[in-house]
């Protein structure tokens, strides 16, 4: 499970170690502020198509190839954003990298649904789920150390670093967890049929875009913040990550909270709790900007809150995604649950650099939008089935 983790997380740090240094990093490549920004764009979006052709590719050859793989691009991959010399360079190897870090997250998942079900599944997923979430927010507080000491260059190196290590731990360690019996090839006309064939279950997809409209939150929250804390509120670069900590803390929180009422809560019920909290906490966000209480210190506890709630449904989510599947498609499942999830983001971060933010409301609408989103997806497309 550590190395599960590990893989997670190295993945995740990839997409917002460096937000930090955007400024610093259009200076140094003579660009402009709205060029550098699509450097997490590009990221999220290759993410998103590459999990599609990964998750069926670990179903026909196995776990462990795919894993090696992208651990071997991501790293290389990495030390090519480093010594990037300019704009175009440096996007074209975060596509790159992008493609490496998602075999990281697509193969965890299906490792856990080739060795876990039911409960254990989702405290498996609880605790993929908390590094998923909580690398992103970390991360920040990192490269924010790394960018005043040793420069922008040094959070591509520290992916690196950190690619390079997973790597190793994968060669040592990891065993193939898919029987050959259970393999199968996929053409391309046969990938589409069970793209369309998972598209067309109505708890998997409630399940997906439930974990998706609220993955959007999250890379919402972290595409926007810098912004609202850096320009609208004074706060330092280097002391970001400080502010932005509120949230790994709820959610690790909830994950923990979850972990836990999973042996005699149904997952249904987890879910409705956490959809209840991420919207309330998200709504009072707006309030408190409308009022012109909108301040690093005032956002803490909703933003807490809010990760808390979060930290109920995105696991459970997940494993009842995965729960809806056979085995032998868990891959594919996770591939497109993943591309739902990353694409999402996108989506939300594209919105994000579309704003005027004058205050918080804009950014706080948009995360309101999200969780409401998260739970009608649940409420419309899982529960009528279950009845």
């Amino acid at each position: 499970m550590m190395l599960l983790v590990t893989l997670m997380a190295t993945s995740q740090v990839a997409i917002t170690i460096f937000l930090p240094s955007l400024p610093s990093m259009a200076d140094d490549l003579a660009t402009s502020q709205a060029l550098v920004q699509m450097t997490v764009a590009a990221y999220l979006g290759a993410f998103a198509l590459a999990q599609l052709v990964v998750g069926p590719l670990s179903d026909a050859i196995g776990r462990r190839k795919p894993l090696i793989a992208g651990l071997i691009l991501f790293t290389l991959a990495s030390i090519g954003c480093a010594l990037a010399p300019d704009i175009g360079f440096l996007i074209g190897a975060r596509i790159v990298q992008a493609i490496g870090g998602c075999a990281l997250i697509v193969v965890a998942r299906a490792i856990v649904r080739d060795t876990t079900d039911g409960t254990a599944a989702t405290r498996a997923m609880a605790y993929l789920g908390m590094s998923l979430a909580v690398a992103p927010m970390i991360a920040p507080l990192i490269g924010g150390q790394l960018e005043t000491r040793f420069g922008w260059q040094a959070n591509f190196m520290f992916t690196a670093l950190l690619g390079g290590g997973a790597l190793l731990g994968t060669i040592m360690t990891l065993r193939e967890t898919l029987p050959a019996a259970d393999r199968h090839q996929t053409r391309a006309g046969a990938l589409a049929r069970t793209y369309l064939r998972l598209a067309g279950m109505s708890r998997f997809m409630g399940y997906s875009l439930s974990a998706g409209a609220m993955a959007a939150t999250f890379q919402a929250f972290l595409a926007g913040i810098p912004f609202a804390l850096i320009v609208l509120m004074d706060v330092p670069p280097e002391k970001i990550g400080f502010f932005i900590l509120s949230a790994p803390l709820g959610y690790i929180a909830g994950n923990y909270i979850a972990s836990r009422m999973a042996r005699n809560t149904t997952r249904s019920r987890m879910i409705w709790i956490g959809s209840v909290l991420a919207i309330a906490s998200t709504g009072a966000t707006v309030i408190l900007a409308l009022i012109g209480l909108d301040t690093p210190f005032t956002l803490f506890m909703p933003f807490f809150v809010y990760s808390l709630g979060s930290g109920f449904v995105v696991p459970n989510a997940l494993a009842g995604a995965l729960t809806e599947i056979e085995p032998a498609a868990a891959g594919s499942a996770a591939a497109l649950g993943g591309f739902l999830q990353m694409g999402s983001g996108f989506a939300s971060t594209l919105i994000v650099a579309a704003l005027v933010q004058t205050s918080f409301v804009q950014l706080g609408t948009l995360m309101l939008a999200c969780t409401l989103l998260s739970w009608l997806f649940f409420a419309v497309l899982v529960l009528p089935k279950r009845r």
